[in-house]
């Protein structure tokens, strides 16, 4: 079998050391493991008040495997009792793969609506639970990626290393007796990304993949999007989640060092142009992480069996939430069990509609089907900034502006308003021209989303979890702490304004693409021309209600993931930002119109 070698010759790693595996901090209690296989009987419970087994399980814990340059990683397996050679379903990650890993869970109100009876507790942190998998027919794989925990090597923060080790994971358990020789993986977030990483590489045994909301872009979907450095953001989730015996990549030291893009950050993108595998991808609006990577790396895959759904909620509520796990074992039983279900009739693309409502009425659209994403006949309209803070369709003739301060969260943004006048509803990209100058600085950071207001012109928030499990009483907008996890305010944009150089072969006319590798300094006080992408969106307005286009020097911390490290204004912001509109300045918001399909 021919492997595809590794080349990371143009650059170098910085390293740092990683935290020990008995720092206990924001973890789970280490356990120091031991090979051994068992068989967990009917009714067995990792822990009081987790959920029980109902089907006998084998659990083969520690299992080594060997991967091409003879470093040892370790993974636990857990298997239905039966003669039968079943798919595998692998979750890889660097969050511990037996009840010993990050526990974020624990620091959100009421578990986003997840008790801790709703899962076994075998389950890794944004991975599949066995409890549920195994008696589906599947097994579940576990694996403790390069460097943590007790997996030798040193940690690898994404790029090209983890996808060649995902091939050679892919490969080993593909090889065991018990394996019908086909792999898929699942999961969120560093489990998704992972998936992208390791198909670009084309392990043979790897059927089909399920990239369940990860980023295929570390620089423009993380960690500088927009060429903002997010050093804080970098740096503490790396701290808190991850553990190793060795090294770890310094992907924070990296951004300080790079803020520019170059080859380092270059190992991290995935291009996913020649997938031809079957894809069902998921996306959401709520995370500030991986929406637009999921769209992108699924719009460029070449696959023609390919599948995106958009759902309305929290990623790690979905992943667990009944219905879907029952839809991912269609997609799972058709493409690693090769059962002919039907599945090719499910629709290329499902997509959530927010409305915007309380927890109870109306709620979002679930689920509306369309042929294609982006949505085929979308109509991009064109809104103009106006005088007195209105958008309009059409350009005013005379010369306008305003100003806000930019450097301060207590500042007032600059902000425009549409009051609709007919039901509307918005799904994908927009984008935002924007003619802006400071007369302060030679740099903008620029900061633009799309709010919802109610016909009365309150600012509208979407609560990402149904609550209905709340106990009675409790209200959602006072109660319970609002943490980005449990609500979105709409789609964002950013762009550092010394970035605005756009890539024409690369850009369309919705998404800009920007280089990063140079900056082109602005001189006080001349304006310039920024194109900022906003990130997808699935809103519907009924008439009379409005929509808030929102200009500001700094992220809306209430819709950035995890807004409680982002305490103080870290960009480089001074004094005010202008925007210029009206006359020679087509300063604008392009939205997506598209039509709902008859019910």
């Amino acid at each position: 079998m021919t492997r595809p070698n590794l080349k990371l010759g143009e650059f170098t790693i910085p390293w740092i050391p990683a935290v020990s595996p008995e720092d206990q901090t924001n973890m789970h209690p280490y356990k120091q493991q031991t090979r051994s296989t068992m068989t967990l009987p009917v009714g067995w419970k990792f822990a009081e008040g987790r959920r029980p087994l109902h089907q006998e399980l084998i659990f083969d814990e520690v299992v080594e495997i060997p991967l091409r340059d003879g470093v040892k990683i370790y993974c636990d397996i857990f298997r239905p009792v039966t003669d039968e050679k079943l798919p595998a379903i692998l979750a890889l990650s660097p969050y511990g793969k037996n009840g010993h890993g990050f526990r974020i869970f624990d620091n959100i109100p009421f578990r986003l609506g997840l008790p801790e009876s709703a899962t076994s507790g075998l389950e890794k942190f944004e991975g599949p639970d066995p409890v549920e998998w195994c008696p589906r027919g599947y097994v579940i794989v576990n694996v403790d990626i390069r460097g943590t925990w007790d997996s030798e090597g040193n940690i690898y923060i994404e790029g090209s290393q983890m996808g060649v080790d995902g091939y050679d994971t892919v490969e080993f358990i593909a090889a065991q007796p018990w394996c019908n020789g086909a792999v898929s993986m699942c999961g969120n977030s560093w489990l998704a990304t992972e998936q992208w990483a390791t198909a670009i590489q084309k392990p043979p045994s790897l059927k089909c993949i399920a990239p369940w909301e990860g980023f295929t872009d570390k620089y423009r979907d993380l960690v500088c999007r927009g060429g903002v450095p997010k050093t804080s953001f970098a740096s503490f989730i790396f701290n808190k989640t991850i553990r190793g015996r060795n090294l770890r990549e310094d992907v924070g030291g990296a951004l300080a060092e790079w803020p520019l893009f170059n080859a380092y950050w270059q190992d991290k993108v995935y291009d996913t142009s020649g997938l031809t595998l079957p894809i069902y991808a998921l996306a959401s609006y709520s995370s500030g992480n991986h929406g637009s990577g999921t769209v992108r790396g699924w719009n460029r895959a070449a696959s023609k069996e390919k599948w995106i759904r958009f759902h309305p909620t929290q990623e790690w509520f979905d992943l667990y939430t009944p219905r879907y796990i029952d839809d991912l074992q269609r997609f799972f039983d058709r493409y690693l069990k090769e059962i002919d279900n039907g599945w090719e009739k499910t629709p290329k693309a499902r997509i959530s509609i927010l409305t915007y409502g309380n927890r109870f009425e109306p709620g979002p659209k679930w689920d509306v089907p369309f042929a294609d994403y982006p949505v085929p006949q979308t109509e991009y309209r064109n809104l103009y900034l106006q005088d007195s803070g209105k958008l309009a369709t059409l350009q005013q003739a005379n010369e306008g502006s305003v100003a806000h301060r930019a450097d301060s969260y207590q500042a007032k943004p600059s902000e425009f308003v549409l009051t609709v006048d007919r039901a509307t509803t918005l799904v994908g990209h927009s984008k935002a021209v924007l003619w802006m100058s400071c007369k302060d600085n030679n740099d903008l950071d620029v900061y633009v989303s799309i709010r919802k207001l109610s016909k009365s012109g309150e600012v509208l928030e979407h609560v990402n979890v149904p609550w209905e499990s709340l106990p009675e009483g409790i209200n959602t907008q006072h109660d319970v702490p609002m943490a980005q996890t449990v609500k979105y305010t709409g789609p964002t944009g950013i762009l550092r304004a010394s970035h605005r150089a756009q890539d024409p072969t690369r850009s369309t006319s919705l998404i800009p693409f920007h280089p990063h590798d140079k900056e082109e300094k602005i001189p006080p006080g001349d304006i310039v021309k920024l194109e900022i992408s906003l990130w997808p969106m699935g809103i519907h307005f009924e008439a009379g209600e409005g929509l808030l286009f929102r200009v500001q020097g700094f992220v809306d911390t209430s819709s950035d993931f995890p807004s409680h490290i982002d305490k103080k204004l870290d960009n480089l912001n001074k004094g005010q930002h202008v925007i210029h509109y009206g006359g020679k300045y087509d300063s604008s918001i392009i939205v997506p119109v598209i039509s709902l399909p008859a019910q």
